[in-house]
This record gives structure tokens, C-alpha cells and sequence, in this order.
């Protein structure tokens, strides 16, 4: 009876413990406190656009800017290497020396840096090869960042786990923290294409080392890995470096979620949010707009083989997700176009998607810097 009665005391205390835990936040599975913690700042926001938005264009990097001053950006990102006509130096100081006549500043990118992804181009060199290279991009474009990723949703279906994937990618990082910490850089890690959500990725910049180890947020991608990006944009607020700005629409069927990509300012996902508490967390930040508008992305989270690679995504991220889905109506999918009709419709989302930008820092009663 004795033994009984202090297992059953053990029980209650500890079914008690548990209870609060699961009441108590935690600071690393719970968003950062960006609504309470950071007033709303009356700084001008920073509006860029990510050239990923006129990829298809057929334009040099000069015609790049172009198009960026022509709608009077001050800001202008190279996200992936391939943007650039040459990256012989002397070609890259000709690319600075075009956008600072211009007015714009510039931020350069890449692709994978993890030798195991399904995206890593194998054929450009090692990893390390690669983030050093663009270091040096960095230093004559004036950037302040190296955007990369790890890879996209197919990295968590592969042979290899995802965390076997993270612990290469953090391998690479350790090995060139020395050369990116000295020079001043940060190593941008975007959310990309369905790999990381934001609790995974903030421990990483943990690990790696956030005085120079940063997130790339894009608006688009959470959507991709069943999270709410208001809340991936809480969760990261910390540790961002540069925004990718994309919106979309989500909304049920009968076999779970379907993400369309659309032009700003017309999802319903709430991107005004978004932007008011990023401006409002860090508002340095600098706002670039990659427009992507593709073709519905169904998510049958009702199949119960749909969630094999997706383990770490909880109830309670899906639901976020999932309240807002239920609510909206679906889209039909964008109708397939001959290239140079796609390219010119490429061109007008990336326009409408500017605007959009704009229009939601005027009603958030902001002015753009």
C-alpha cells in the first residue's frame, strides 16, 4: 500500500509537471515575441526586389538594375551566381560601379551549400570552394550577406536524413567561419523551397554561430513546409538578415492543403503582418521582392505516406496553417504559357507585386526608405 501510494503521488506529479510544461513557453519551439518586445518603428522601410522575380527576362545584369531604378528600388539583390554576366572581378566592379550610379545597393547570393543535397552543384566545386568564392563577390559588390540555402522539399525524402543533410551543411560552415567572421559577412541561410521550418532553422544559426551566420526569411516558403509565415517570421525575427517577399493562397480540399503563389498582396496569408512585425523587430531590414507565381502545390496531409519526411511537423503548426486554408476559396491553376507570353506575364507579377509592396507599407501608415 505504501509503494502504491507513492507511485500514484509520483504519477500526479508528474502528469503535473508535464502539465505546465506544455502550458510554459519555450524559447526555442515558441515564436519570438516581436508584437510585444518591439514597438512599431517609425523608420522608412527598405524596398528591394530579389532579380530571381525577372529571371526569364534574357536581361545582363546592367539591364537588371535597370529594371530595378525604373521602379525607383534602392535596393537590389543577386540572389544565385548565374544573374551575373561574369564574375571575373573586374566585371563585378563594373556591376557596383552601374549600381551605384544608380542609387542601389546590392546583396549577392548563391545556390546550395550542402554537398548532400539533391541541389548541390557538384560541378562548381566543394561547398567551401563555393560560400568563399562568394565571399569575395561580397567584398567588390559591396554586399553585406552571401544568400544561400540548404536544399528544397525532395532533401527530405532522400536516402540520407535531414538531419544527416544539416549536419553537412554545418560542417561547411564551421570550416569557413574564420574567412566569413573576419570580413564582416554574414552567411544568409534561406528557409528554401519546402527544406527547413523556422524552429529547425533558428537552431541552426544557433549551432553554426549567429554572430555571423544569418536567415534569408522568405515569406513564400513556409507555406511549403505546412507553417503559418507569420509565425516562421516571429520565430526568426532574431537572426534574419535579408527577406524574400513573396505571397500566396492557401485554402482545403478533400485531400488536405494547396498552395498557390501569387502576385503581393493577394494571398491570405497575411502579409501585411508579416512585413508590420518584421519593420517593426528590425527595421534595417531590407525587403526584396521575389515574385514567383507558379502553379497550385497540393499537400494531401489527409494520405498518412504524405507525412514520411515530415515528422517534425507538428499539430499545431499544421493547424495554424490549416484555420486559414479552411476559410478561402480555391484558385484554378495559371494556364500554361509559350515563353515569350510568360516572360512578358513574369514581368507584370513582379510589377503588380512592387506596387502591392507598396500599397501595404502606405496602409500600415509607413513611407518606404
Amino acid at each position: 500500500m505504501m509503494e502504491r501510494r507513492a507511485l500514484l503521488t509520483r504519477s500526479a506529479a508528474t502528469l503535473a509537471t508535464a502539465t505546465a510544461l506544455a502550458a510554459a513557453p519555450s524559447s526555442k519551439a515558441q515564436p519570438a515575441d516581436t508584437s510585444s518586445a518591439a514597438a512599431p518603428s517609425s523608420a522608412p522601410v527598405k524596398i528591394g526586389v530579389d532579380l530571381f522575380s525577372v529571371r526569364d527576362q534574357g536581361w545582363s545584369d546592367f539591364d537588371m538594375l535597370d529594371y530595378a531604378a525604373r521602379q525607383k528600388l534602392k535596393h537590389a539583390q543577386f540572389s544565385v551566381t548565374r544573374f551575373y554576366s561574369s564574375l571575373a572581378p573586374e566585371h563585378l566592379r563594373k556591376v557596383r560601379a552601374h549600381a551605384d550610379s544608380l542609387g542601389i545597393r546590392l546583396e549577392t547570393g548563391m545556390d546550395s551549400i550542402c554537398p548532400t543535397s539533391t541541389r548541390f552543384a557538384n560541378d562548381l566545386g566543394s561547398a567551401e570552394k563555393q560560400l568563399l568564392d562568394q565571399l569575395e563577390t561580397a567584398k567588390i559588390v559591396g554586399s553585406k550577406i552571401v544568400r544561400c540555402y540548404l536544399g528544397t522539399m525532395a532533401d527530405r525524402k532522400t536516402e540520407i536524413s535531414f538531419d544527416k543533410h544539416i549536419e553537412s551543411m554545418l560542417g561547411v560552415l564551421a570550416r569557413v567561419k574564420t574567412q566569413f567572421a573576419d570580413a564582416g559577412v554574414k552567411v544568409s541561410i534561406e528557409n528554401h523551397a519546402g527544406d527547413f521550418q523556422a524552429r529547425r532553422l533558428r537552431t541552426v544559426i544557433e549551432e553554426a554561430g549567429k554572430t555571423w551566420v544569418g536567415v534569408t526569411y522568405d515569406s513564400g516558403n513556409p507555406c511549403w513546409t505546412l507553417e503559418d509565415p507569420l509565425t516562421a517570421a516571429e520565430m526568426l525575427a532574431p537572426y534574419v538578415a535579408t527577406v524574400h517577399l513573396r505571397d500566396s493562397h492557401v485554402w482545403a480540399d478533400e485531400k488536405g492543403l494547396v498552395v498557390q503563389w501569387v502576385r503581393f498582396g493577394q494571398g491570405n496569408v497575411r502579409m501585411a503582418e508579416v512585413v508590420k512585425r518584421l519593420h517593426a523587430a528590425r527595421p534595417d531590414l531590407i525587403f526584396n521582392l521575389e515574385t514567383i507565381c507558379i502553379g497550385n502545390r497540393p499537400f494531401p496531409v489527409k494520405d498518412v505516406s504524405f507525412w514520411k519526411g515530415y515528422e517534425d511537423i507538428s499539430a499545431q503548426d499544421l493547424m495554424r496553417l490549416y484555420s486559414m486554408a479552411e476559410k478561402a476559396n480555391p484558385l484554378p491553376d495559371p494556364p500554361k504559357r509559350a515563353r515569350e507570353d510568360a516572360a512578358r506575364v513574369q514581368l507584370e507579377d513582379s510589377d503588380v507585386s512592387i506596387a502591392g509592396m507598396r500599397k501595404i507599407v502606405a496602409d500600415l501608415g509607413l513611407k518606404e526608405g
